[in-house]
């Protein structure tokens, strides 16, 4: 029997790397996760430790699976492995290569954390295709046959919905087009990056492009095309002429981003601002282009980090300004649920250099609260310049449908506390009205890490994200919150099984409080493809049915770190960690060309009038309202990647924990060994 898919979905399983202990029986301590081989090229590395030894690299070692059956290891990382093959034990150096075969035992670091590699055409002559709801192996209760036949039923459902609305986004936005020529290329092919990359011609679309108006989802591995129609990679951010770049993450892989961008490497100028320490910053240093600089935010109140994902992508034209919700690693960029906004913005013209509009305000607080040591450069357009926050003020972001909701760690006072985390989203929304069907609409919460919160802290924040006003001016009143989180049987069936988890960092101590369980709602994504990816995606919105009052992508978990919490009779407000969100709001705004990243002909672009008023109306992409009937309004068909109204939590239901210990066996064969 060859190679199968899981549930179908793209890259054929042939193998998995099995756990042992040093016995080579059992467990290994709950060390390591049981590690899917799929057909092609795989990283092993310190994500799929339980717990961290910086002994293992992020790129530990790469593994290369033919559908013949052949396997190929390389040692990536500083340090050796062993394959003990036939009786023979054989050490590995960097950068050397080695075949293994079924039933071999891998040492990822000499005498520790040992692996075996089954051959799934070995192992199983013949098998049950897995299914989306479930992935059970052997045989199925008859519960599990009702269940698994009432979700089949839906998720047709939903998927046939779904295919029709990707293949329309798809059409709608062109990723990549020629502005000046007026020609348009078909979208890239996912399934061929290589070919993507050599004939991309590395170009933004007009207004009207999903780019500028919504944000987009990720592409997933193993998903199937129609999922990924409209999704984006790293390589469609990261392209064209780049001058400088300012790349903002918490974790950041030198060796992974290189790989994927090759491009970065001939970037004169980069900023790396991290939330890196230890030995990680440390490999950081070591693996990082000698040119570029490296910048650490002050933190100074204790347990916090930065954490804000963003890039600032200088160009002869403009800047492209992306927010998103992955760290700077493989894993993030392939196997998660995530999120990504961008938009592109001209150089201002010199009677428009003291123009300012709000989300100009937004960004540079933000950015003068990160204190880069300043440093110059010699840009074509403007010569020599300092880079520092107020350099960004140069750009014109006139065109900007998006407001930007930062966090900084400090104790804010004054104007102050409306500047930062959920007081600042607080005020801008004040300033908003909204239809009345808003009024005490449900909210949404969906994050990947749960703090230690109160009821007292649930309620100020739920004030917060309740404010605005209705058409007649009456306030909207305080909306029902609901967190939608995975459930362990979520996560044990998902795409990565119980490694999933390990990107779902909250204990059982934060995540099973009484008072939490009227909130819980399960991560439900059929419609775009995605009940399985587990998400790292971070959103929170105001909805009714499919109408959308306001969005949010951001960096921010649900906790007080991230969002702050008022002290002091309210006159304070307490922040821990750097965190950075774009919020879509339905705005009226007068329309303007973008530039191309490698447009040569400017003076095309110049000659281009996109004159007119637009008024947006968010919608998930499920909305089945009629556009006709609103001929002056844009409807902006927002990938919320996730059931709307989400579905409550039912009684066998349990809140994925990370440091709890799960026997049920997962698509892979393995339990969560956290405590071995």
């Amino acid at each position: 029997m060859g190679p199968r898919s899981i549930c179908g979905l793209g890259p054929p399983l042939v193998g998995t790397l099995v756990p042992l202990g040093k016995d080579n029986a059992g467990s290994s301590n709950g060390s390591v996760s049981s590690i899917p081989i799929f057909e092609g090229s795989n990283v092993i590395g310190r994500n799929h430790l339980v717990a961290v030894d910086k002994r293992i690299s992020r790129k530990h070692l790469s593994l290369h699976a033919s559908a013949d059956g052949s396997t190929e290891v390389v040692v990536e990382g500083p340090n050796p492995i062993v394959v003990r093959s036939g009786g023979q034990r054989r050490k590995v150096s960097p950068q050397e290569k080695a075949k293994i075969a079924h039933d071999d035992v891998l040492e990822l670091i000499p005498g520790d954390y040992f692996v075996k590699y089954v051959d799934m055409a070995d192992e199983h002559k013949s098998y049950v295709p897995i299914d989306s709801s479930g992935l059970k192996k052997g045989k199925r209760h008859s519960e599990e046959d009702s269940t698994a036949a009432k979700r089949n039923r839906q998720i047709m459902e939903d998927e046939a919905l779904a295919r029709t609305l990707q293949e329309s986004f798809a059409e709608e936005s062109t990723t990549f087009s020629e502005m000046a020529s007026g020609q348009t290329l078909n979208p890239p092919d996912r399934a061929d990056s290589s070919k993507r990359n050599n004939e991309r011609m590395h170009s933004v679309g007009p207004l009207k492009d999903v780019h500028s108006l919504t944000f987009q989802l990720m592409r997933v591995q193993g998903l199937p095309s129609w999922a990924n129609a409209s999704s984006i990679t790293i390589q469609d951010v990261i392209q064209g002429e780049v001058l400088l770049a300012v790349l903002s993450d918490y974790m950041v892989d030198i060796d992974w981003l290189l790989t994927a961008c090759p491009s970065l490497r001939n970037v004169p100028h980069v900023l790396v601002i991290h939330g890196e320490d230890g030995a990680s910053l440390e490999l950081l240093k070591k693996m990082k282009p000698a040119s570029w600089i490296l910048h650490k935010p002050p933190l100074p109140i204790s347990f916090g980090t930065h954490h804000s994902k963003a890039m600032l992508l200088v160009y002869p034209q403009g800047i492209r300004i992306v927010v998103h919700t992955a760290n700077l690693i493989h894993v993030d960029w392939n196997n998660k649920s995530q999120g990504l906004w961008m938009q592109n913005f001209p150089w201002k013209d010199a009677k428009d250099i003291n123009k300012k509009v709000p989300f100009e305000n937004d960004l540079v607080d933000y950015l003068s609260a990160l204190k880069w040591p300043e440093f110059r450069v010699k840009l074509p357009v403007v010569g020599d310049v300092n880079i520092n926050a107020a350099f960004f003020r140069k750009f014109d972001y006139s065109s900007s449908m998006v407001r930007l909701i930062g966090s900084v760690p400090g104790y804010h006072v004054g104007p102050n506390i409306k500047k930062w985390g959920h007081m600042k989203l607080r005020s801008v929304l004040e300033e908003c009205t909204f239809g009345k069907q808003f009024c005490k609409s449900p909210l949404i919460y969906q994050f990947s890490s749960l703090g230690s919160l109160d009821e007292k802290w649930m309620n100020e924040f739920a004030y917060s994200l309740s404010a605005g006003k209705s058409d007649d001016g009456s306030p909207l009143g305080i909306g029902k919150p609901l967190i939608i989180w995975p459930t362990v049987e979520g996560v044990r069936c998902s795409i990565e099984g119980y490694a999933a988890g390990s990107c779902i960092p909250s204990p059982q101590k934060n995540v099973e409080k009484d008072f939490l369980r009227k909130y819980w709602t399960r991560w439900k994504a059929d419609h775009v493809g995605r009940c399985r990816a587990m998400p790292h995606i971070k959103t929170f919105t105001r909805y009714n049915g499919q109408n959308i009052a306001w969005f949010l992508l951001t960096s921010s978990n649900l906790s007080k770190a991230a969002w702050g919490a008022l002290q002091k009779n309210n006159t304070q407000l307490m922040i821990r960690s750097y965190e950075l969100g774009v919020l879509f709001l339905p705005q009226t705004l007068q329309s303007v060309p973008q530039f191309s990243c490698t447009e040569k002909n400017r003076s095309n672009l110049d000659s281009l009038a996109l004159g007119g008023k637009i008024k947006t109306k968010l919608v998930t992409l499920c909305w089945k309202g009629d556009e006709e009937t609103e001929p002056s309004t844009e409807i902006v068909r927002l990938p919320v990647p996730y059931q709307l109204p989400p579905q409550p939590y039912g009684v066998e239901d349990v809140p994925w924990s990370w440091d709890r210990r799960y026997t049920k066996k997962d698509v892979y064969g393995s339990i969560w060994p956290r405590h071995g």
